[in-house]
């Protein structure tokens, strides 16, 4: 057998396949794959001038993007947005919300808003720079 370079996409279902056929045998409970998709925005004239994206898995809430345009910053709209998320991720019984932020985007917010730092990566992307990662804990 020998190494071969493949495009992402033709072998992504294989490989995919392989891990959940591992999970199945050693934890049986986390087979379900399944993700509830949810978004929310705020718009402006028609224009969306913030926006929250995330994905209930396992019960468990991840924060996958999020912004709100530098021009309505500070007036709580990203506030808002997070607490409907919050509130969404109860009704799907979430036990935690979960995201990663760069050093110069948004840690003071999400402290701000519950979050604890639970992991970063110093250096990332560039040197001086810092990846987090976050969680709340809702129950």
């Amino acid at each position: 057998m020998a190494i071969e370079r493949v495009g992402y996409e033709a072998a992504k279902k294989a490989i995919t396949n392989h891990l959940q056929a591992d999970t199945e045998a050693k934890r049986p409970a986390f087979s379900n794959r399944e993700k509830t998709l949810i978004c929310f925005v705020i718009r402006d004239e028609g224009e969306i001038v913030a926006g929250i994206n995330g994905e209930v898995f396992w019960h468990n809430m991840h924060i996958s993007l999020f912004a709100v345009h530098p021009s309505y910053q500070g007036q709580g709209y990203g506030s808002q947005l997070m607490q409907q998320m919050e509130e969404e991720a109860l009704r799907h019984s979430c036990r935690m919300m979960y995201l990663e932020t760069l050093s110069w985007q948004a840690p003071k917010f999400y402290a701000q808003h519950g979050f604890e730092i639970v992991g970063q990566m110093d250096g990332y992307p560039v040197e001086g720079e810092c990846q987090y990662y976050m969680r709340k804990l809702l129950v």
